[in-house]
């Protein structure tokens, strides 16, 4: 689909893989209904998406209220008339381990991370039904199919919404509905807190890719309707590895990683 004159949708778009997804959109001429719980930084993010994207607007909303969801995607569809894409990007990571996890952080990976996209990909699915088109696109992660020491909550989050999108592919494909998820790794975006662990901080250190290539592949995945897209390279390579020489791989890194393990 060409994101062009096209309304889309986006979680998270205040900071980080969001944020530059939201002006790669919009420099190709979508107009952005953006969504996320920070105020300030959603306000900063519009003005500089507007000087593309003059209609675009924004609404602060906890995605893992249900109710909310509800009304905010049907105010979206009567100002806009439509929607033609959905892109579920907002996601939280607290970087412990599970023993030092706290039930409230635990849930809250879910809440956000996983039933705040199905919230709003269930109620925007019915649009696009009567549209008789659409593309939903899930932001998974590396990190839920190669889950590392420190991210049960987040892993298990992501590994979620993977699995979600896959069936729901299936489901709408022959309703004129796309779903397909992005799987990025090393990312630049400052979701690792180095306070809540050792492990956060080394995480940290890892993610060296700039938002705005994910953001450009994100783009493409809509364009061209791919099902998944694993970026940058390394990515794929990792995970390449993983699936390959598993035993090596987590030996391996368990060696590294275990310094860092309190």
């Amino acid at each position: 689909m060409n994101v062009k004159d096209k309304i889309t949708v986006i979680t998270g778009a205040a900071s980080g893989i969001g944020r530059a997804t939201v002006i790669e959109l919009a420099r190709h001429g979508s107009t952005l209904a953006m969504i996320d719980i920070k105020e300030d930084d959603l306000i900063q993010t519009l003005n500089d998406v507007r000087k593309y994207a003059p209609q675009s607007t924004i609404e602060v909303c906890d995605i893992s209220d249900e109710m909310l969801i509800k009304k905010l995607v049907t105010q979206i569809q009567e100002k806009y008339g439509r929607i033609d894409i959905l892109v579920n990007n907002a996601a939280i990571m607290i970087t412990k381990l599970f023993s030092n996890l706290t039930d409230e952080e635990y849930n809250r990976h879910m809440s956000v991370n996983y039933y705040g996209a199905v919230y709003l990909t269930k109620a925007v699915i019915p649009i696009m039904e009567t549209q008789g088109r659409g593309v939903i696109i899930n932001v998974a992660s590396v990190g839920g199919k190669l889950v590392v020491p420190g991210t049960t909550a987040y892993g298990a989050s992501k590994a979620a919404l993977y699995a979600f999108s896959e069936a729901l592919y299936y489901e709408v494909k022959d309703k004129g509905i796309h779903v397909g998820v992005i799987v990025p790794g090393g990312v630049k975006t400052g979701i690792f807190n180095p306070e809540n662990s050792k492990l956060g901080g080394y995480y940290q250190s890892q993610c060296t890719t700039k938002p705005s290539r994910i953001a450009s592949q994100i783009r493409k995945a809509i364009e061209k309707e791919r099902w998944e897209t694993v970026a940058p390279p390394s990515a794929r390579l990792l995970l390449l590895a993983h699936g390959l020489v598993s035993g090596m791989f987590k030996a391996s890194l368990l060696k590294r990683l275990r310094p860092y393990i309190e």
